[in-house]
């Protein structure tokens, strides 16, 4: 398919015309936020929230949000002199290598755990200007830049002049993906600003005791433990009896106990219930939700 709005520049936008320059500039600006993608993935449409939003539900879009700080550590071009007449050759080009930094919290720190790797993802980069960063593969389709190295630094502690912080390193090994082929989306032909792609919240489920019958309960809160998960519908729960899939039919939540109580097909005791939520889940509120699976065995 053509991408219409890929590596377009409005020209106007700011009310101030190109001087003398053939076609408009465009620049990145600080990067604010970074979004991962499945390796070798590419776009099949110019993004739009709902695409990309999809992207995160299927797994195949990590958004890492609140950079405060994104500092290059790019090595020097290797350079040759040679010897006796001083004529010098690049030997190579070294890849992009870049930190960023958040300040996020420890559950945050673990997650950048969880996605450090090498040749894991691709990566794209969104700017403070709304910006989005891509490479533009040989097919004309955008997709993020191959990552080698992504690692989690050592966590930052606070000593009453810093503030805490968590920061990853990460290379962009191919440098023809950046020097030649990046292309951009700029915030006029984007309908979402990056901080609306927030990343997916962990929630803790957790099943009170089940008696044979048809209702179990449960409680859905987040990892702080203190914010109970609240509005989920019953298509949002999975449950499994016995190992096969045995879905609620209806989910009340109480205000009072902060729980929800599912209506389920029918289970005697023994029956061994797994609930979780139903993948990664977005709410009518734009929340994105994933969860641990919660085992319980019927009375």
């Amino acid at each position: 398919m053509a991408f219409e709005l890929l590596n377009r520049v409005n020209c106007s936008g700011s009310g101030v015309l190109g001087t003398g320059l053939a076609g408009c500039k465009f620049d990145i600006n600080r990067v604010i936020a970074i979004g991962l993608l499945t390796k070798g993935y590419k776009f099949t449409q110019d993004p739009d929230k709902e695409y990309m939003r999809e992207l995160q539900q299927a797994g195949t879009l990590i958004m890492l949000q609140g950079i405060v700080s994104f500092t290059d550590a790019t090595a020097d071009d290797n350079i040759v002199t040679r010897e006796g007449s001083g004529i010098k050759v690049v030997a190579g080009k070294n890849p992009y290598e870049k930190t960023a930094m958040f300040d996020n919290g420890l559950n945050f720190h673990k997650a950048l755990t969880s996605v450090s790797g090498y040749e894991e993802y691709d990566i794209v980069l969104f700017d403070v200007n709304g910006s989005m960063v891509v490479t533009v593969a040989k097919d004309g389709s955008p997709k993020g830049f191959t990552l080698g190295m992504f690692e989690n630094q050592k966590y930052g502690f606070a000593n009453g002049t810093d503030s805490n912080s968590q920061s990853v390193l990460f290379q962009m090994i191919n440098r023809t993906e950046f020097d030649s082929n990046a292309g951009w989306y700029t915030t006029e032909e984007l309908d979402f600003y990056p901080s609306e792609l927030t990343g997916v919240n962990e929630v803790l489920v957790t099943v009170d005791p089940a008696v044979a019958g048809t209702s179990i309960v449960v409680s859905a809160y987040l990892l702080d433990k203190t914010h109970p998960v609240e509005g989920l519908l019953f298509g949002d729960f999975k449950v499994v009896r016995n190992g096969t899939v045995s879905n609620p039919t209806v989910a009340v939540y109480s205000s009072s106990t902060k729980k929800y109580t599912l209506t389920v097909p029918a289970f005697v005791a023994a029956d061994v219930l797994e609930v979780s939520l139903n993948g990664i889940i977005l709410t009518p509120l734009d929340v994105l939700y994933k969860s641990n699976t919660a085992t319980a065995i019927a009375s």
